[in-house]
């Protein structure tokens, strides 16, 4: 017979003791559990009545990540196949303050889940028990670590489910087939996806923080388990002219050759390369106020980017930098915000006969006009001849009307690593034929993100597009909307919204497409998550004059989307 001195907690046919500061109390509770222990070695390989076979103990302490005791943390045993049928199906025990919990079973495998929540933050761990007919009981340690998550797409029965087994998790995918199972601790998972009639399953290793990713969309194949790309910080570069053409390197599309502060621009339009100054941001004032005058703050984001010449501006510290009224960029600059947390906000920024600009790793967001009218500012504006611009890993949200726009004859700009979000349209690419027709303009997107849209993630009226590993998650109207003679090449995106492509603007009064607002398309190799197909069409012959490598579609592009775009 084994006594467990630290045990001072035992849950004893549906009683739980607790054991008393003095020693009479702890002489009694070893007492009571070298009982237990006898009837249990005794009955261990015996039936009671019924046919049933004898319960053994499992006694656990469960411990923080510190290693101190984890008190009043809520621990659940279950068996270790078992699948809920249902939201919240088992009850929780709970530790004492010491940190110990017992539960009384019958032989065979368990799944123990502890979950504990300790200044607002949480914390679990999950545990595998086995008892057989030799054991009688059994003494364990658990210790709490942080959370993860499971999140991916099925597209498997009319109503599939999506369980894990040996844990009370049972979750239904929302209308696009997505689903989050979070709050998970660290350990091994049988994830079972699936209708009734039929089930799906993986096996996943689930690491503190960790966030897999499943995807269940083909059911003619095993599931896919991918885990998502931790995007590592980028570092202030400072004045290392080396991280600048680093930078450079990873320019694709139409807007190769552009050189930013490394490059100035012609009177021809050319570009070329030189080595520019740099301009550190150091206030996040706008303008300043003396003696009932207005001037430009020194040291501001405006000053930097209303210099003449190639600039490359750096951020001395993070913070938000309000535009008290809309800033008119300069040609060849360089707006870098890697290593910092850099947020603009206000009236945006404002292109006019531009070139050659890069604008990095920035946030455009809550902007000084909230109406949803033509009159809001836009979070960027390339219009009026603006060429050659690389606008990669910025997010732009909450704008109301539109994010981006691309307009009035302006070309060779590309798009990459962005988030658009929380907007009625994400880019609009050309005006209205009725107000400027120019079908020179050139823009490449890839790699964006585009999610909880009004309307449009696109919209594309005129000139020559090529979008290509986007991942278009939550778009009401269309993920892409190509119109007005627009020139469209769609290749491998990722469409997770009811109507991936439009080919018109408008329809006539009984409801049939105009045709005067026709778009042409070339679709090809694009993957769909709830429903759509590939159109048909060549867009009137457009293919792109440049070669870049293009990822497949699907589920695990989606993950890298998503987790790469933005700020790095």
């Amino acid at each position: 017979m084994i006594l467990v001195p630290w045990m001072k907690l035992i849950k004893f046919k549906g009683t739980i003791m607790k054991v008393n500061a003095n020693m009479v109390a702890r002489n009694r509770l070893f007492a009571l559990l070298g009982v237990l222990v006898v009837f249990l070695v005794a009955c261990g390989n015996e039936k009671v009545a019924g046919g049933t076979e004898a319960e053994s103990t499992i006694a656990l302490y469960v411990q923080s990540a510190d290693g101190s005791p984890a008190s009043m943390a809520r621990v659940r045993i279950l068996p270790d196949d078992y699948l809920s049928s249902g939201p919240v199906e088992k009850a929780w025990n709970e530790t004492n303050e010491d940190g110990h919990v017992s539960f009384e079973v019958r032989n065979g495998r368990y799944t123990i889940e502890a979950r504990n929540v300790r200044e607002s933050k949480a914390s679990g761990a999950v545990h595998s028990v086995a008892l057989d007919a030799r054991s009688d009981s059994k003494v364990d340690t658990i210790k709490l670590g942080e959370l993860s998550s499971i999140e991916g797409f099925v597209v498997l029965g009319v109503s599939p489910v999506v369980r894990v087994a040996g844990l009370d998790r049972y979750v239904v995918p929302d209308s696009t087939g997505r689903f989050v199972i979070d709050s998970l601790p660290q350990g091994s998972f049988d994830i079972q996806i699936g209708d009734p009639q039929k089930v799906y399953s993986a096996k996943m290793q689930l690491n503190a923080g960790d966030t897999l990713y499943v995807d269940g969309s083909d059911t003619t194949s095993t599931i896919k388990v991918m885990k998502s790309k931790n995007v590592m910080a980028t570092e202030f570069p400072e004045n290392d002219w080396s991280a600048h053409e680093t930078l450079l390197k990873q320019i694709h599309g139409y807007a190769d050759g552009t050189l930013g502060a490394a490059g100035i621009t012609d009177s021809t339009d050319k570009i070329k390369k030189v080595k520019g100054e740099i301009c550190v941001v150091t206030t996040t004032d706008d303008y300043v106020v003396i003696k009932d005058s207005v001037s430009v703050a020194e040291g501001s984001f405006r000053e930097c980017a209303e210099k003449d010449g190639p600039i490359w501006i750096l951020f001395k510290k993070s913070g938000t930098y309000n535009l008290q009224s809309p800033l008119r960029i300069k040609s060849d600059k360089t707006i870098d915000g890697r290593g910092r947390d850099i947020r603009i906000t206000g009236m945006g920024v404002l292109t006019n006969e531009s070139s050659n600009l890069i604008f990095e790793n920035l946030i455009f967001t809550a902007p000084a006009i909230t109406a949803q009218d033509t009159s809001s500012r836009r979070a960027l504006s390339l219009h009026n001849k603006t060429h050659h611009v690389w606008v990669d890993h910025c997010t732009f949200e909450e704008y109301p009307l539109i994010e981006v726009d691309i307009k009035r004859s302006s070309y060779a700009v590309t798009l990459s690593w962005n988030r658009f979000e929380n907007a009625q349209t994400g880019i609009l690419f050309g005006l209205e034929p009725d107000i400027y027709v120019d079908s020179s303009q050139t823009l490449t997107l890839h790699h964006n993100y585009f999610a909880n849209l009004d309307s449009r993630g696109i919209l594309a009226r005129h000139g020559k597009m090529h979008a290509y590993n986007n991942f278009f998650y939550d778009v009401n109207l269309a993920g892409v909307e190509c119109s007005d003679s627009a020139s469209c090449y769609i290749e491998s995106n990722v469409f997770n919204n009811e109507k991936p492509v439009a080919v018109y603007r408008l329809e006539n009064r009984d409801g049939t497409p105009n045709k005067a607002t026709f778009g042409f398309v070339y679709m090809i190799d694009n993957w769909f998550g709830r429903g759509g197909e590939n159109l048909a069409g060549d867009a009137r012959g457009y293919k792109p004059d440049y070669k870049v490598l293009v990822d497949d579609a699907g589920a695990e592009l989606a993950v890298r989307v998503k987790s790469g775009a933005g700020p790095r």
